[in-house]
Formats: structure tokens, sequence, C-alpha cells
């Protein structure tokens, strides 16, 4: 979930990043509304088809990232 939203927030579009994820475009929307609903946020405001983070979007992105980053550092020692 937390890779999918950092690509969402790279891309700035749930349709570009399920053609670079290679999955269907409704996959992501649904995991970026499961990552909004488990921590009762909005993490983009949507306009048009243009996502932008909000603050708790930011928070999240930085969060996830070091979370990531832990992660593959992890991986990477084993």
């Amino acid at each position: 979930h937390l890779k999918t939203f950092i690509k969402v927030s790279e891309l700035g579009s749930i349709s570009r990043t399920a053609e670079a994820l290679s999955v269907a475009q409704p996959s992501v929307s649904q995991t970026i509304k499961e990552l909004e609903q488990y921590y009762n946020v909005t993490l983009f405001t949507r306009n048009n088809k243009t996502l932008t983070l909000t603050k708790d979007g930011l928070l999240l992105l930085e969060k996830a990232k070091e979370a990531i980053a832990r992660f593959e550092e992890f991986e990477n020692k084993h």
C-alpha cells in the first residue's frame, strides 16, 4: 500500500501509477481509499485529473519513504 501511495504521490495520477505498476486503475484507487479510511484522513485533493497531496498526505509520504527505506536496508543486509 505504501509503495503504491508513494508512486501516486510522485506521478500525481492514478492512471499513470496503474500503468507504471502494471495493475488495474481501480486497484490503485482502492489502495488509496483504504489508506484514507484506515488513517481517517484525506491524502489528496482531486482537481480534474490532477492529484495534490494534502498536509496529511505530505506527512504520510515522509513517513512512508522512511519506512520503505528501512525495510530495504534490512532486506539488503540479508
